[in-house]
């Protein structure tokens, strides 16, 4: 599974004891050796990185973005939940 622009992804720090990274997808350029991705870390660096096989894990949508972020609800979950809401204004 590839990243795409707004995606959350981590990466494991270079050093035994160091924090992963993590950060969000800026930009994806796919060439011949693979994906690269320009990434806007949280501590507010960027960089652009090949990883290798098992390297970046992708963690879901960034918020903030416009776009539904992983593990939030789904439209029809909201649409069930202002039908009920509409229901018990009928009562």
């Amino acid at each position: 599974m590839e990243a795409k622009v707004g995606d959350r992804v981590s990466i494991d720090a270079k050093k035994v004891g160091q924090p992963r990274r993590t950060g969000v997808i800026r930009s994806v350029t796919k060439g011949l050796a693979g994906a690269r991705y320009q990434v806007r870390w949280d501590d507010g660096h960027e960089s652009v990185l090949s990883p290798g096989g098992g390297n970046l894990t992708i963690e879901g949508r960034a918020r903030g973005n416009g776009k539904r972020a992983a593990g939030s609800k789904t439209k029809g979950a909201t649409a069930k939940k202002a039908a009920k809401k509409k229901a018990s204004k009928r009562r």
